[in-house]
């Protein structure tokens, strides 16, 4: 998985959004359109743009986050400028990184990157995915989970 920068609102005024943006966006939504191809597909209540700014694996939470700081850093102006589009709620980096088995899981973030997130005026999410035999269940889980729904 990859380090994301996500900015959206109900309202978020995406054209404004992608003309400011600093690198081409990953995804792109706008609300009331479905959020995938597929069939049925929910529509999106939200507007928005995300932004790949890692591409570190899962395991790799330290390169993840000094790649953040050089890309917050970098283009903290353009960042900035987002953060203001009229409609955009949130803004925030989401760190993904693998579930480790352990009793308890605790990671550390440094004093530079929250201080690039707090300049751009972003917030911050841990998401943990399962990886290896998990991931494989939970795969199985979704399958069977998708083919009970109405």
């Amino acid at each position: 998985m990859d380090c994301i920068l996500s900015f959206n609102g109900p309202d978020a005024d995406v054209a404004q959004l992608l003309a400011l943006s600093p690198v081409e966006p990953i995804n792109v939504w706008r609300r009331g359109e479905p959020l995938s191809s597929r069939p049925n597909s929910r529509l999106a209540r939200t507007s928005g743009v995300v932004l790949q700014i890692s591409d570190a694996e899962f395991e790799e939470l330290e390169l993840q986050q000094a790649d953040a700081i050089r890309f917050l850093n970098d283009h903290d102006q353009a960042l900035q400028a987002m953060r203001t589009v009229k409609g955009v709620e949130v803004a925030c980096v989401d760190f993904g990184i693998a579930m480790r088995s352990v009793i308890v899981q605790s990671d550390r973030f440094p004093a530079e990157l929250i201080a690039a997130l707090a300049k751009v005026g972003c917030t911050m999410e841990l998401t943990q995915y399962p990886t290896g035999p998990k991931a494989r269940n939970l795969r199985r889980y979704r399958k069977a989970f998708r083919a009970s729904a109405p």
